[in-house]
């Protein structure tokens, strides 16, 4: 009896230390939050490769390859042949709120690009060990980089490369061990919603070419989707989804309403453009 009593002394000591501690409000440490904010910012392997993909586009690529190793756990990779990184930004490349696509606030009305927040790159280096091999127009040799998880250039080393950029990530979600585990274990799962996102880069991105290969551990290689950069929609629906897909599709025209609805809705037509409609 006297034992229980002192176990059960014990436990409301231990409680009402830890009633204390709850008590005191403190701020968590910077690289505590960078993380908790990452995961915010990329949620799965499907944000991963979109982010990627949406940098390539942004960058005037003709050719974007997207590479992986079983299925994205032990490495993602995306690859490009844009116009490459310039040197005055290798570091703040992947740093938080780093962009070159706004100046103030008020420039956000004329954002005409996929990223611009300077989000993506330093969300993924809290992620995960990520590498890039770059090389600008204006420059003879690439440039390989390697960061830390804080977004910092460790390394700088020149390269041979085409001009172009390459983002590699080994371990995705490594730095989050929960989340890590619960990526790998639903893998499939991951890489299934991966490839429909994929899909629609795939089919919008006109006079782009995009694949996507996955390696298994054995070494085999598979071509999970492949386009050729047609100039149209309607090819891109052929290459991803087969011609047979396509012969099934209507195909839509946008015409101008008739002058009585104009005047009913109080608008004119201007060579050819419809007035009093703004567009988001």
């Amino acid at each position: 009896m006297a034992g229980d009593a002192a176990e059960v002394g014990d436990e409301v000591t231990e409680v009402a230390g830890a009633s204390e501690a709850a008590k005191c409000i403190k701020a968590i440490d910077k690289t505590t939050v960078h993380r908790i904010c990452s995961g915010q910012v990329v949620l799965t392997l499907a944000t991963a490769v979109k982010e990627l993909v949406e940098n390539s586009l942004d960058a005037s690529a003709t050719s974007i390859e997207v590479r992986l190793r079983d299925h994205g756990t032990t490495l993602l990779e995306v690859s490009d042949n844009g116009k490459g990184v310039e040197e005055c930004d290798f570091e703040g490349l992947t740093l938080k709120h780093h962009t070159s696509k706004l100046q103030d606030f008020g420039d956000l009305v004329g954002v005409k690009t996929y990223g611009f927040r300077g989000e993506a790159l330093s969300s993924l280096c809290a992620l995960s060990d990520l590498a890039i091999i770059t090389r600008h127009f204006s420059q003879e040799v690439g440039t390989k980089l390697e960061y830390d998880h804080n977004g910092k250039l460790l390394t700088k080393m020149a390269v041979s490369r085409q001009v172009g950029t390459t983002v590699s990530l080994q371990g995705l979600f490594s730095t989050l061990p929960v989340r890590h585990k619960e990526f790998q274990r639903n893998i499939k799962k991951e890489f299934g919603k991966m490839i429909q996102i994929l899909y629609s880069y795939c089919l919008i991105s006109t006079g782009v070419r995009i694949t996507c290969t996955n390696h298994d551990g054995k070494g085999k290689k598979t071509v999970v989707v492949s386009t050729s950069g047609h100039p149209t929609v309607k090819d891109n629906i052929s290459s991803v989804f087969g011609a047979r897909q396509v012969s099934s599709l209507l195909e839509f025209q946008q015409k101008t309403a008739s002058a009585d609805v104009l005047a009913e809705y109080g608008m004119d037509v201007t060579d050819g453009t419809v007035q009093g409609i703004q567009p988001y």
